[in-house]
């Protein structure tokens, strides 16, 4: 297999962002575990490891590491800021 596409290189700025994201427990489950997961990938853990260590699939590890790569530590949270939906109904239906 060759080299990874989407490196994780945490700066100690962000490191210390996501621990403390970790550790109060305030957030939601899912925003936790891909920061748990960008916590792991930048200690060079590969994705399948990742994925046993934090109880998901290694797609998800892959697509947080994407994420990151592309939006910077917003990628915790599942939806971009600038997502437009197109009503259904307008007001005369």
């Amino acid at each position: 297999m060759g080299a990874k596409k989407y490196i994780v290189d945490l700066s100690d700025e962000d490191r210390k962002t996501l621990e403390q994201f970790t550790s109060t427990g305030e957030q939601r489950a899912q925003e936790n575990t891909r920061a748990r997961i960008l916590l792991k990938a930048d200690d060079g853990l590969t994705d399948a490891t990742i994925s046993e260590h934090v109880g998901c699939h290694p797609q998800t590890v892959h697509n947080t590491r994407k994420d990151y790569t592309e939006r910077g530590l917003a990628a915790i949270h599942r939806r971009k800021p600038d997502r437009e939906y197109e009503r259904k109904l307008d007001g005369n239906a």
